[in-house]
């Protein structure tokens, strides 16, 4: 009866060990908060069409016609879902969330179109997004963000 209850005893401690490691971890909600500089572009896979060689910068201009990213250097995560998206133009405000189990991101934009992007890494200091692209040059994008301080 007593090696049944230490067992139990350590059983129960284990468990309580546990949960509180991962309720202390950071959400990805609180993780991403603040200013995001955009350090490069990468293309896991591009199909090239008709025969043209695209460079990675024309790769880039082709996927990104239709995105905001393209325009964007630094992306800004404010609390409430805000999201300021700064370039060398111009700077928009689009509203953003965390969906899934914490690994899609959601921008959400003043017509109500919606892009979606697998947040592959987010940590203190890096964040990765994956997005597919669906026109002319398709492939996997790899955006890189570096957290200013």
């Amino acid at each position: 009866m007593k090696i049944t209850l230490v067992y139990l005893t350590v059983f129960l401690t284990g468990i309580l060990v546990f949960v509180s490691l991962i309720s202390s971890a950071p959400s990805p909600e609180t993780v991403i908060l603040g200013e995001w500089k955009e350090m490069k572009w990468e293309y896991e896979k591009v199909n090239k069409s008709e025969n043209k060689d695209y460079s990675s910068h024309e790769t880039q201009e082709q996927a990104g016609q239709h995105l905001i990213i393209h325009q964007a250097e630094n992306w800004t995560f404010l609390p409430g879902g805000k999201l300021k998206l700064s370039g060398k133009k111009n700077d928009k405000i689009v509203s953003w969330r965390i969906k899934g189990r914490g690994h899609i991101l959601e921008l959400k934009y003043d017509n109500n179109s919606k892009e979606h992007y697998n947040l592959t890494r987010l940590d203190g200091d890096k964040m990765v997004l994956n997005f597919e692209s669906d026109m002319q040059v398709r492939g996997i994008a790899k955006l890189t963000f570096e957290k200013l301080l």
